[in-house]
């Protein structure tokens, strides 16, 4: 080995909580519109069972309710909705609901194709029509949430309990945005409310266990997965939380034990295999953690904190040219995180490269590192 070594239980000790569990459900909260649209959609078989005796008239009726039913109906084809709600919304044909309806699906379509800023579109026009649209408000808010925009996405959400007082989706997604402005104070009386307004929300628990984890709490967190667990026991998240949670007690097996489920629920999860190994770190394996770290950015290539954490493994075991290989890549990915540039500069240290380890250890000063 060249030089000091960097402490792996110093520096490979970031047991941080994943991010919660937002949920975007089509028509939660649903107001009595959506009650009332439901009830106007023919029943098909009896559409098509009289059709050879309808006039024109008529099959232009079945073709405009074949088109209302595909914009209301499968949520699975977002395309072909997006194509029926479109025909609805540009015929602006109907009672204001129906078109509001129309609006609202058409949203919930795009959100789930990736484009936010028409998803926010048409759940503005959603709402312009049904000012009390509880769930137009929900999804917008989700939306805004996605586009990292938490204060219109607290508006929002607050705006659907507002309408919807039961709503525990709701409670859940804006303690969520709160955790991602950092206040877990709010976040967890969100996340209370989510679990008064419906007691085996999993999610609530998921998010509430985050939320302690990021205080430091983590036997409450640890408390709250054990609950999610109960009421959902494949929602893989938890079991990563709750591995982390561990972690952050010292406790490497039990760790180890929830990433192993969380692996074994789906081998694809990049996070699970990086906290796997971070707990094989502090215990000192390097080649597991090793193994593991690969494992993450093969499947996640832009996981910068899992080429930290390899660059720290190697560093540990003395290679520090492989070291600064990984924190090269980290750094590439992230270059606003201290710890990265401070782990070059232990490695450029250890190679007696002075210069380029003083580089960074300015660059991470000035990033409010040591």
């Amino acid at each position: 080995m060249h030089g000091k070594q960097p402490s792996v239980s110093a520096e490979v000790k970031g047991f941080r909580r994943r991010t919660g569990e937002m949920v975007n459900q089509e028509g939660v909260g649903e107001s009595r519109l959506i009650w009332l649209v439901r009830k106007w959609r023919p029943p098909l078989l009896l559409l098509l069972t009289g059709l050879v005796a309808l006039d024109v008239r008529g099959a232009m009726g079945i073709a405009a309710n074949l088109t209302y039913a595909a914009c209301i109906g499968n949520a699975a084809d977002a395309s072909r909705r997006i194509e029926a709600c479109t025909q609805i919304i540009d015929n602006q044909a109907g009672a204001p609901d129906k078109l509001a309806t129309a609006y609202f699906k058409r949203a919930y379509a795009w959100s789930m194709e990736g484009d936010l800023d028409r998803a926010i579109a048409d759940s503005d026009q959603a709402i312009g029509l049904y000012p009390e649209y509880a769930s137009a408000y929900y999804n917008r808010g989700y939306d805004w949430a996605a586009k990292g925009n938490y204060d219109r996405a607290i508006a929002d959400y607050g705006q659907a309990i507002a309408f919807d007082p039961k709503s525990s989706a709701a409670y859940n997604n804006r303690g969520l945005a709160w955790s991602y402005k950092g206040d877990n104070d709010r976040a967890i009386a969100d996340y209370n409310l989510a679990i008064i307004a419906d007691s085996k929300n999993a999610s609530a628990y998921l998010n509430r266990g985050g939320a302690w984890a990021a205080e430091g709490a983590f036997d409450h967190a640890i408390a709250d997965y054990n609950q999610a667990i109960a009421f959902d026991p494949t929602l893989i998240g938890v079991y990563e939380n709750r591995g982390l949670s561990w972690g952050g007690k010292g406790d490497y097996n039990r760790a180890i034990a929830d990433f192993n489920v969380a692996i074994g629920l789906n081998p694809k999860r990049a996070y699970a295999y990086y906290g796997r190994g971070l707990a094989w770190s502090n215990k000192g394996d390097d080649d597991r953690a090793i193994a593991d770290y690969d494992k993450a950015v093969d499947l996640d290539p832009k996981l910068a904190d899992a080429y930290h954490a390899l660059g720290l493994a190697w560093a540990h075991k003395g290679d520090h040219d492989q070291a600064i290989v990984d924190y090269d890549l980290a750094i590439a990915l992230n270059q606003k995180s201290a710890d990265f540039y401070s782990a070059r500069s232990a490695s450029w240290k250890a190679k007696g490269n002075r210069e380029r380890a003083e580089a960074d250890r300015k660059t991470a000063a000035s990033l409010g590192g040591t």
